[in-house]
């Protein structure tokens, strides 16, 4: 394992999951999503592996207006809450009503955070959609983040504000329908499948870094190099065969 410090990087996550309006709340009447099943899918370990249970939850809150469109209001303003509020929050884009649309994304916050946060936005001029039920729906979602970093292998690294989640460098730049087959082909032939994954990159001068983002509870390093191993086979027979087998 390598002796590095943590060093900070600013990229996007992109991934599909399943998203669902909360149940009406006095404590808020704006819309906010929920992740409600993340693919590939995250699984506890344990006797029942298909036990999403343990999953962290996330809260989207689309964007219906906003001055200029620009996105740098929202990640000013969500730094600022980070750093006063002590929560996670990022912007995102996700697939809302047949179109992309900015939203806010917040970790694991309870209905009177939430609305706290939505008062901070909306005193920025940043007005959200009004509460309305919104059956499930399959959503890309592309988050844009700090991500705080150590170097634990050669080019595989750990998140050292959320030690469950990792990366390890890919070649190049995937398309997600890439991804989506050569990810679910290896959850369902491998013998370890107690992790979710996404796509991502950050960008470090002179060139973007593209990375495969791994989230799992107590992964070893080993199963974790398990992983990227498996992958980075799986993505070489694929490019030179084009099928999977």
């Amino acid at each position: 394992m390598n002796s590095s410090q943590s060093v900070m990087k600013y990229g996007s996550i992109y991934k599909r999951e399943a998203l669902v309006s909360i149940p009406s709340s006095d404590k808020i009447n704006h819309l906010v999503l929920k992740s409600d099943d993340p693919f590939p899918g995250f699984y506890c370990p344990g006797k029942n592996p298909a036990d999403n249970s343990c999953k962290t939850e996330f809260y989207y809150l689309p964007v219906h207006k906003m001055p200029y469109c620009h996105e740098d209001i929202i990640c000013r303003i969500s730094l600022e809450i980070v750093k006063e509020k002590a929560v996670q929050v990022c912007g995102s884009h996700i697939m809302f009503g047949g179109k992309f649309v900015q939203a806010i994304r917040i970790k694991g916050a309870d209905m009177a955070l939430i609305e706290e946060i939505v008062d901070v936005f909306e005193n920025n001029d940043i007005q959200f959609y009004k509460e309305k039920p919104v059956n499930t729906y399959l959503s890309e979602i592309y988050l844009k983040a700090f991500i705080t970093v150590e170097e634990i292998e050669e080019s595989v690294f750990q998140n050292t504000i959320s030690p469950e989640i990792y990366y390890f460098q890919i070649p190049d730049k995937l398309e997600w329908a890439t991804f989506e087959k050569l990810i679910t082909y290896q959850k369902s032939n491998s013998s370890f499948k107690n992790f979710d994954a996404a796509l991502g990159y950050w960008i470090q001068k002179p060139l973007f870094i593209d990375f495969v983002r791994v989230y799992s509870n107590k992964l070893s390093l080993n199963q974790l190099l398990n992983i990227k191993k498996d992958f980075l086979d799986t993505l070489a027979a694929y490019r030179d065969k084009k099928i999977l087998i």
